[in-house]
């Protein structure tokens, strides 16, 4: 059980409303669909819910860790590539809101804040993946700015964006040193995308690769000094992920169990023990989960904690987050039977997605890596 503020409460509400009435029906088709959900992010800027991170200064709710869990992991219960298109805009958002200057911020949450603006990550290039720090995009110096060049892949929302995150090399320097944080115009000259990629699952969050053929970038759209970009990913960007793909991850869980439920409601399979457990496994797999995920939301919040320990926690929710939503994903073959044969299933679309939170937003095993690491470093203060 979540102790929520009424603020947050009356968030998860709302944002059940239009799950249920708005998503929900339509969300067999966003899941197998790799198209851009027009009608899904239409109904969801409706209840302005792509600017919950923007400052209250500034126009927007200024929604914590815990608020931004709770839209996504709802939203996700119905359409995890609805809640993925959410989450992305909101953590750019943010992004700007810790590392942006006040005229930034003021010129930029102006444009924003009405809710109905993607915006794209990229960091992600075609030969540097889990080795972020390797990128090779260059931005290059020049009168007013930089000309960004080099290639971005897995950039959720695609061409559809109108503002995208960019992490690209302004200077000499061993792996991290030397990489800048920029704020690119989708419109810039230079700039294409190739077609949508064709993926295993999530088909509603089109992911595209992105090239940057010398896009003039002002100097007023980067964020924090130069070289400073690793500090914008390590600092700012990293912590994101227990309201991002471990949220993602509960809310796929959750979905599972509820079309499960519904499913041996109607077929009257309770009174079948090897049913039962499944189902009780499921849910108690699913509320570790929720503890760990809010535990680490109020973690996040508080900034009473070490980085390390930050760090860890962030990585232990989105790694366990990722694999309870395969295991209940799988442990639906169980229930449904044949039905999980189906493509247009839900546990089936939902147990497809459930694979793909395991590799994105920082690869399981790179989350346990850095588990691994600090308690390494850990275990060397102990001696």
């Amino acid at each position: 059980m979540l102790f929520l503020t009424p603020e947050q409460h009356e968030l998860q509400q709302r944002v059940k409303a239009v799950v249920r009435e708005k998503i929900a029906p339509i969300a067999r088709r966003i899941e197998a669909t790799p198209e851009f959900p027009q009608d899904a992010y239409q109904a969801l800027a409706g209840e302005k819910l792509f600017c919950l991170s923007m400052p209250k200064e500034y126009g927007g709710v200024e929604g914590d860790a815990t608020s931004l869990a709770l839209m996504v992991e709802t939203i996700a219960t119905a359409s995890p590539s609805s809640a993925l298109m959410v989450f992305v805009t909101n953590a750019v958002l943010r992004t700007i809101a810790i590392t942006g200057t006040r005229e930034q911020k003021k010129r930029l949450f102006a444009e924003l804040k009405s809710g109905d603006v993607p915006l794209g990550f990229c960091l992600t290039e075609p030969d540097y993946g889990s080795d972020a720090a390797s990128l090779q995009t260059k931005a290059e110096p020049t009168e007013g700015g930089y000309l960004l060049t080099g290639s971005k892949v897995y950039i959720t929302i695609g061409p559809h964006g109108r503002y995208y995150l960019v992490f690209a090399r302004t200077g000499p320097g061993p792996r991290a040193a030397g990489i800048s944080a920029f704020l690119m115009d989708r419109h810039a000259e230079g700039v294409t995308f190739v077609p949508p990629e064709k993926k295993m699952g999530l088909h509603g969050s089109v992911t595209s690769q992105m090239f940057m053929d010398k896009v003039f970038v002002p100097e007023n759209m980067r964020l924090w000094p130069e070289g400073e970009g690793w500090r914008v990913l390590a600092d700012v960007s990293n912590p994101m992920r227990v309201w991002g793909a471990a949220s993602l991850a509960l809310g796929t869980a959750q979905g599972v169990l509820n079309d499960c439920l519904e499913y041996a409601t109607k077929n009257r399979l309770f009174s079948e023990q090897g049913i039962a457990f499944v189902l009780a496994d499921m849910e108690m797999n699913i509320e570790a989960c929720r503890s760990l995920n809010y535990r680490v939301c109020r973690l996040v919040e508080d900034h009473r904690s070490s980085a390390r320990q930050v760090e860890s926690m962030v990585s232990m929710a989105k790694c366990f987050a990722a694999d309870t939503a395969m295991k209940v994903a799988d442990m639906a073959y169980n229930v449904l039977g044949n039905e999980m044969a189906r493509a247009e299933n839900a546990s089936a679309q939902l147990f497809r997605a459930a694979k793909g939170i395991q590799i994105f937003d920082g690869s399981n095993q790179i989350q346990r890596l850095i588990v691994a690491r600090n308690l390494a470093a850990k275990g060397r203060e102990l001696v």
